[in-house]
């Protein structure tokens, strides 16, 4: 509700506030201001700290709250109630993760979490308790009476002091379980203890606080607090603080003030003022001098104990009972949450931030496995497979189990025994009650005959019409091409190395893989790769954007033109930054793909892939008027200066991509694929008129209406025509009329694009109807004229009992339309011609015919449109998109591309279409002759991206003499953490299958010199940083911490992986050979094509040919005689560690024992059991 517009809720009332139902209300009488603080003249702020959660604790109804306690290894919460009880509740949102009983009637006076599990202590004793709620053991004496507090010594991670109302401290070991000594301490006793840098402060219930050497428990100084009773104190730093009671005539009353001591010089400092009475206080871990105070009334205060300015005001109302009394607070080491139990029964958690964290760094909470479900079985299913439910393991003797069903309620049935072939029978001789004949050879081998109930296969049921659905059985089964179908991957221990690619692609191009989310745009991408002016444009782009999709384009066609497999990690990367995607819902994760609509998404795509690449080029063509040429510095890469980050406005979804004139602006894309074009738009009501000038990047096939006209007068061209310069009637806004008006938009073109891209729509029946109906019409068309196919077709003899499959005889009760036209007419007769001939009429309208076919009234010259590129959704259980290009315009050769399946195919397959299982999405067209035909010589990336680095303690920049020229050693090394787990499962056979391998992505790269004075030196020791969630950092094998990777907060080197990719490519652009261990792997998570001539690797180097491949750590200390990896993984130790193993090998080479030293080598290895030995003590 606008409050500046709002009119009166009621009438006749002058002097009231009126609420709406949005909570916003209106003040009618101009009298009436802001509510204000009439004290200080404020207005009211937003609170710093608000009510999360409430809950009511189990037990609540009969015992309240009596101890919490923050987990300050786990996100947890541990609280102890009144009658014994203890629970403990995860995260923010306090869900119970484990509850259980402690003692059947003492209550819970201490809570103390320790890294191995939980020390829980009752007044007679203490348990010693795991964090899943299985007790380790319970620890009770003599001397454990009426026990109030406990706390961790400090010379000793095993040992705690156990103190409360009685004389005695004391001293308990963890692991041994039992007491080590005993202090007196006298009557007063020690109910409460905190620890401090030079004391273990003990106070006591008189009000006096001991302040005791943490080593020998002696009493080095006392304070006197409160002369009646001391309630809480903290400790924190050089500060203590104190609240309890006062002796006031006799009685006790609470003392407003809070006690400060400097325990520097053991005085009191100047106490501090409260506005409640204060019961509990805890001191916030993240700040030096800010208290939470408590009191038993339910008011929680934060005060500064050291201020220079008056403090403003924080003062917050728990929401409990009226007559709860407060007993219980505690603050988390993150200072984002407070928790505050009561003796009702609830738990109160405050926090200052909408998702708090507990801890900094907290390990994750050990969680219950997920029970097995399995997928109900049919008992009289004969082809189930019983082995996918495995038994379950049972300790129990050989017997009857709990769910056996009583002997008496069971009969044994047994499975009827298939039919056997007669001709087994025939020729079947008997050896005595043995009979055996030979194998008839009527099955394949390993097939299962499928059972089948009620008559003959199929039966009347089937549907003989199988014009376009190619491999149709007439059961709902639908035979699709092995070419078109998902390439089911099966993963081994080694990953993708051990996959043939060559099987499934015997060309000379590039295929894409297809295990990383959102890789159903490998189609679209090898379509923009064989745009060969497309491609030009996008290799030749250099700019300082990190995520520029423009820059990644240019990068992957470059991988894709060396012919070998790859992957587009790096693009679905920057995809995956790009607001605009994600406001698109082009971002799909792996769980949700299977839901999503593919058809629609890959036509969005393509429309937003386009405009990106326009707007990014727009954007730099605007910089470069403004600044000089680029030059590469890391700090230009917005992701690590956060301030200057640029912030991109998202775009709503438009259905054809229209970018107006406005811009003022033109890019080699809008050159390529942009249509310019005259918006006419006319209101239908007051007959208002006006023109917009715009360029279309993507068209969208508009199907006319075809009630009251015949379909076969329909033709492709036709659509085409009214889809690029028709009108239509929408609903838009007139400035004349004030509101939305039905408005005629008409279309005059100005210009026809080189390139020609068409979304198909085909995301509803209606269309797939259409496009069935085309087709039908098309091919009968064809076959009318010729021969009279009603009269040539005879009747089948077997009538409505056939079973044959695509039987080409007529049938009783089916359609004679299409009878006798078999999916070989479909793919000789299609609906989409290859050429199209467009040109334009003096009033900018389109003409579109098929290719030969004159245009009487264009004006100037009629264009040839050649179709390049098809893109098709195949509906099957997996679901796929492929992509069908014409890779040679001159000589018209076309392959399907299929992630990494690529195979060729005649040009006719690229306009067949099966509306079933087939369906077109994308249309690529090219003008005859647009083609670029000069040889791209690709980016040329310049030294300074290896020159211009920062200054930085562990790396020495190359100078411009020491740039690395071709056939020069670099050692390289990275280091990856992962973005999702690895996802596998057990087979009947016991073994672990990968299904989907873990995300990786590169966290550090390292490259040292391999020549020169300054050999070994790193000159390149880069982290990368990432704006992802990261699974697994890993850290046991990479040395990635969490927080190394953040921009906000890490002390590394840390740089883009864009910016550390322009080094990698300059260096194999130049020639350079890398050396190291596993740079396979490194260089295919980089995403970068090394030739395998520029690559020396030592994990190939020294190995044996049927033998194990021998890690680094090993070989470095065998060879080298050098221990690498003793704490953690450093790739620069790694890199050096490579280095010196290949010049060992080159030694060993030129003296000709390299095969008896790798011989040697796995002797040893095998006696040592492939451990590095560890040093003699």
């Amino acid at each position: 509700m606008d409050m500046n517009s709002a009119e009166p809720l009621f009438e006749g009332s002058q002097e009231m506030i009126l609420y709406a139902e949005d909570g916003s209300y209106t003040l009618t009488d101009d009298s009436f201001h802001t509510a204000v603080d009439e004290q200080f003249a404020d207005e009211y702020g937003t609170p710093e700290f608000t009510e999360r959660s409430t809950i009511l604790i189990d037990g609540g109804n009969s015992y309240g709250v009596s101890t919490v306690a923050f987990d300050p290894f786990e996100e947890l919460v541990w609280m102890g109630n009144q009658g014994g009880h203890v629970t403990s509740y995860y995260g923010a949102d306090m869900t119970k993760y484990t509850s259980f009983q402690v003692h059947m009637t003492d209550e819970i006076r201490c809570i103390l979490p320790i890294d191995g599990g939980i020390l829980i202590l009752s007044p007679s004793s203490v348990r010693y308790q795991l964090r899943r709620g299985i007790p380790l053991y319970t620890h009770s004496s003599a001397n454990m009476q009426e026990m109030q507090c406990m706390i961790g010594m400090k010379n000793s991670l095993d040992s705690f002091l156990i103190g409360g109302h009685n004389p005695s401290l004391v001293e308990f070991n963890l692991t041994e379980g039992r007491e080590i000594k005993t202090l007196n301490v006298g009557r007063g006793g020690c109910a409460i203890m905190r620890q401090q840098l030079r004391f273990l402060c003990c106070g006591q219930p008189s009000g006096r606080i001991d302040l005791r050497d943490p080593l020998s428990l002696k009493v080095e100084h006392s304070l006197d607090t409160h002369t009646g009773s001391l309630s809480d104190f903290d400790v924190h730093g050089n500060l203590l603080v104190t609240c309890g009671f006062s002796q006031d005539q006799g009685s006790l009353a609470v003392d407003p003030l809070l006690l400060v001591y400097d325990l520097r010089m053991l005085r009191p400092v100047a106490p501090i003022e409260l506005l409640l009475e204060p019961l509990l206080l805890r001191f916030m871990p993240s700040f030096s001098s800010r208290l939470a105070v408590a009191s038993q009334t339910g008011q929680l205060q934060f005060v500064e104990t050291v201020t220079l300015s008056e403090p403003d005001l924080s003062l917050y109302q728990i929401n409990c009972d009226s007559t709860a009394i407060l007993t219980a607070l505690d603050v988390s080491n993150s200072s984002q949450a407070v928790i505050v139990g009561e003796t009702a029964g609830s738990l109160h958690l405050m926090s200052s931030v909408s998702s708090p964290a507990f801890n900094c760094f907290s390990r994750p909470t050990e969680v219950p496995d997920p029970v097995d479900t399995y997928v109900p079985i049919d008992i009289g299913d004969s082809l189930a497979v019983y082995a996918n439910i495995p038994l379950p393991m049972t300790n129990c003797s050989p017997g009857q189990l709990l769910s056996d069903w009583p002997e008496e309620f069971l009969k044994r049935r047994y499975r009827r025994t298939p039919p056997i072939d007669p001709e087994i029978f025939r020729t079947m001789k008997m050896q005595g009650t043995i009979g055996y004949a030979p194998n008839p050879n009527t099955k394949r081998r390993n097939q299962v005959a499928e059972s089948y109930v009620g008559g003959r296969r199929g039966g009347d049921s089937m549907n003989r019409n199988n014009n376009n659905n190619s491999g149709d059985d007439g059961s709902g089964f639908i035979a699709i091409p092995k070419r078109y179908r998902k390439a089911d991957i099966k993963y081994s221990k080694n990953g993708l190395d051990d996959i043939d690619m060559d099987s499934m692609n015997k060309t000379g191009f590039s295929g894409l893989e297809a295990t990383l989310p959102n890789s159903y745009c490998n189609a679209m991408l090898q379509v923009l790769f064989f745009s060969s002016n497309l491609r030009q444009v996008m290799m030749s782009h250099q700019c300082s954007g990190e995520f520029c999709i423009c820059c990644e384009l240019g990068f992957l066609f470059s991988m894709l033109c060396s012919g070998a497999p790859c992957h587009s990690g790096n693009l679905l990367r920057a995809l995956r930054s790009a607001k605009e995607a994600s406001a698109l819902r082009l971002i799909v994760s792996d769980t949700s793909i299977n839901d999503a609509n593919l058809l629609q998404l890959i036509q969005s795509w393509n429309r937003f892939i386009l405009h990106q690449m326009h707007s990014e080029l727009l954007e730099c063509k605007r910089k470069e008027a403004k600044t000089p040429s680029f030059v590469f510095r890391d700090t230009d890469f917005p992701s690590i200066e956060i301030q200057n980050q640029r912030k991109r406005k998202v775009k709503p979804e438009l259905t054809e991509e229209i970018i107006e004139d406005t811009t003022k602006g033109e890019t080699d894309v809008s050159k390529l694929l942009g249509s310019k074009q005259v918006l006419g738009f006319t209101c239908l009501k007051c007959n208002m008129k006006s023109t917009k000038d715009a360029t279309v990047l993507v068209h969208n096939l508009m199907y006319p209406n075809l009630k009251g006209r015949d379909s076969n007068e329909i033709t492709f061209p036709e659509v085409v025509e009214w889809s690029l310069g028709g009108s239509n009637v929408t609903p838009a806004w007139c400035d004349k009329c004030y509101k939305f008006q039905p408005t005629l938009q008409e279309k005059q073109v100005k210009t026809l694009p080189p390139i020609l891209s068409i979304n198909c729509g085909n995301n509803n029946e209606a269309d797939k109807k259409y496009w069935r109906e085309q087709m039908d019409a098309v091919v009968m068309k064809a076959l009318q004229g010729s021969v009279d196919t009603k009269q040539q077709v005879k009747m089948c003899r077997y009538g409505g009992a056939c079973t044959r499959t695509g039987c080409r005889f007529k049938h009783p009760n089916q359609s004679t339309d299409v009878t006798g036209i078999s999916s070989h007419h479909y793919q000789t007769n299609s609906w989409v011609p290859m050429t199209l001939s467009l040109g334009l009429t003096a009033a900018g309208k389109v003409r579109v015919v098929r290719h030969g076919e004159g245009i009487a009234d264009a004006e100037g010259e009629i264009i040839t449109y050649d179709l390049y590129a098809v893109i098709c959704y195949i509906n099957d259980e997996k679901k796929n998109i492929v992509s069908i290009v014409n890779v040679d315009p001159v000589d018209s050769q076309w392959y399907i591309f299929n992630d990494f399946s690529i195979t060729p195919v005649p040009a006719q397959e690229a306009v067949w279409f099966s509306i079933d299982w087939k369906i077109p999405c994308v249309l690529y067209w090219r003008q005859r002759g647009s083609e670029t035909t000069s040889v791209l010589k690709g980016l040329q990336i310049s030294s300074d991206v290896l020159i211009n680095v920062p200054k930085c303690a562990n790396i020495i920049p190359l100078t411009p003499d020491e740039i690395p020229k071709k056939g020069d050693i670099v050692a390289m090394d990275a280091e990856f953490v992962t973005l999702n787990q690895e996802e596998s499962e057990l087979r009947s056979d016991g073994k672990l299958a990968t299904v989907k391998p873990s995300h990786m992505s590169v966290a550090r790269i390292s490259c040292v010199r391999g020549q020169g004075h300054l050999e070994g030196m790193a000159f390149i020791d880069d982290y990368i940083s990432t704006q992802e969630q990261v699974f697994d950092y890993l850290t046991k094998f990479s040395g990635i911490k969490p927080g190394d990777l953040d921009a906000t907060c890490s002390s590394k080197n840390l740089t883009t992986l864009k910016s550390t990719y322009l080094k990698l490519r300059y260096l194999v652009d130049n020639g350079v050979i890398f050396v190291g261990h596993g740079l396979n792997n490194d260089f295919r998570v980089i995403n970068l094509i090394v030739p395998s001539n520029q690559v020396i690797d030592t994990v190939h180097l020294f190995y044996l040919p049927g033998q194990r491949m021998v890690s680094l750590r090993f070989l470095a200390w065998h060879f080298t005689g050098v221990k690498i990896q003793e704490e953690s993984h450093d790739s620069v130790e790694d890199a050096r560690a490579a280095l010196r193993l290949y010049k060992k090998w080159v030694e060993l080479e030129e003296a000709g024992k390299t095969a008896e030293a790798l011989e040697e080598m796995y002797v040893a290895g095998k006696s040592l059991n492939w451990i590095v030995p560890a040093d003699p003590l």
